[in-house]
C-alpha cells in the first residue's frame, strides 16, 4: 500500500492551490516519490473547521489555512495574522514550534512561504513551472497589480484559473486540479479539454457579471455594498468591484450557497483613501479572519439571520470608522 498524505488547503483559492500543489511536489521529490495524495478543501468558519475532519493518513500537511493543534498535523504553513483561533493556539505554536510548522504573516502569499521554507530547511528548488504559479499567488493574493483593469483581466492562464477556482469547483474538481499543478505548467493545466471549456464558460459569463454588478452595488458612505443573500449560487464581484466602483474604499459582499454563506471584506488596492481598518481582525471578530486589507466570514447556510446580521454590522463598523 501506498504511503497516504493529505494536503488541507484554503479550497476556491489560487494561493492555497498553488501551496498544496507545491507542498505535494516537494513531498514526492523528498519524501515519498510513490505517495498516494489526497487534497482537501477547507473553509474557514466559526469554532474549530477541524471538527469532525479525520485525520487518518499517514501523513498530514495545512496549507494556507488555519493553525491545527492536532499532533498528526506534521506540516504547516501559513500567512494568516488570524492563523490563531482562539488566540491561545499562538501559545501552543510557540512553546512546541516543531521544524515543519511555519509561519509568515508579513508574507505575500503562502505558497511563497513554502517555497522559500523547503528551499532553506530542505535544499528543495522548485520547478520551474511552479515557480510561476507562486509569483502569480504573490501577485494575486497581495494584489500587487498596476490596476484594477489588470486584476480583473483573463488574459492569463494564472488569472482564468484564479476565475475558475473561485466559482465554486466541486472538492473532485478541486482535488485534481492541485494534483494536474503539482505536475503541469498553469498554461498546461488551463489547456486541459476538461478546463479549457470551463474556462471559457467562466469568460463567457464576464460580460454579464459586470452588468449584475454594476446593478448591485450599494453604497454606505465610502463602502460599496453587494448584498446576494437572495441570489443562491451568486458570486462574490471580486476585484471587480473595485473595476466599476474606483471610488470605494471598502468592498463587503454577501453570497450564499445551500451550505455556507460567505460574507468578503476587502480594501480597495487603488484608491488614494488610508484605511481606517484592519480588516482580517474585523472579520475575525465575526469568526472570520484574514489580513489587515481583505478578510471573510463563513457561516453555515442555515445561518441566515446571523449572517444578515453580522453582514450590517461590518458595513456599519466600516462606514462609521
Amino acid at each position: 500500500m501506498a504511503r497516504v498524505l493529505k494536503i488541507f488547503f484554503h479550497d476556491a483559492c489560487f494561493d492555497g492551490t498553488t501551496s498544496a500543489a507545491l507542498f505535494a511536489a516537494f513531498y514526492r521529490d523528498v519524501i515519498d516519490r510513490n505517495v498516494d495524495l489526497r487534497a482537501v478543501g477547507m473553509v474557514h468558519k466559526d469554532g474549530d473547521p477541524f471538527d469532525g475532519i479525520p485525520l487518518d493518513a499517514d501523513d498530514h500537511a495545512c496549507v494556507d489555512f488555519r493553525f491545527c493543534a492536532d499532533p498528526r498535523m506534521r506540516w504547516w504553513f501559513d500567512h494568516h495574522p488570524t492563523a490563531f483561533q482562539p488566540a491561545a493556539l499562538r501559545d501552543v505554536f510557540d512553546a512546541k514550534h516543531l521544524a515543519t510548522w511555519f509561519f509568515d504573516p508579513s508574507a505575500p502569499s503562502c505558497a511563497g512561504l513554502i517555497a522559500r521554507s523547503l528551499g532553506t530547511g530542505w535544499d528543495w528548488k522548485p520547478p520551474a513551472h511552479l515557480l510561476e504559479a507562486v509569483q502569480w499567488a504573490d501577485t494575486i493574493d497581495a494584489a500587487r497589480f498596476e490596476s484594477a483593469e489588470a486584476a480583473v483581466s483573463l488574459a492569463q492562464p494564472a488569472q482564468r484559473l484564479a476565475a475558475w477556482l473561485a466559482h465554486g469547483r466541486s472538492p473532485i474538481d478541486t482535488a485534481r486540479y492541485v494534483d494536474w499543478l503539482s505536475r503541469s505548467s498553469l498554461s498546461e493545466v488551463a489547456a486541459r479539454p476538461d478546463v479549457a471549456a470551463q474556462l471559457a464558460a467562466v469568460a463567457d459569463e464576464r460580460a454579464t457579471e459586470i452588468e449584475a454588478v454594476k446593478d448591485l452595488g450599494v453604497w454606505n458612505g465610502d463602502v460599496i455594498v453587494f448584498d446576494r443573500f437572495s441570489e443562491v449560487g451568486a458570486r462574490s464581484p471580486g476585484f471587480l468591484g473595485y473595476l466599476l466602483f474606483p471610488k470605494a474604499l471598502y468592498a463587503v459582499t454577501a453570497t450564499r450557497t445551500t451550505q455556507n454563506i460567505k460574507i468578503s471584506v476587502g480594501v480597495n488596492p487603488w484608491s488614494d483613501k488610508p484605511r481606517r481598518h484592519d480588516i482580517g481582525e474585523l472579520c475575525a471578530r465575526h469568526g472570520g479572519g484574514g489580513h489587515a486589507v481583505v478578510g471573510g466570514v463563513t457561516l453555515r447556510g442555515d445561518e441566515l439571520p446571523r449572517a444578515q446580521a453580522t453582514f450590517a454590522a461590518i458595513v456599519r463598523e466600516l462606514a462609521d470608522g
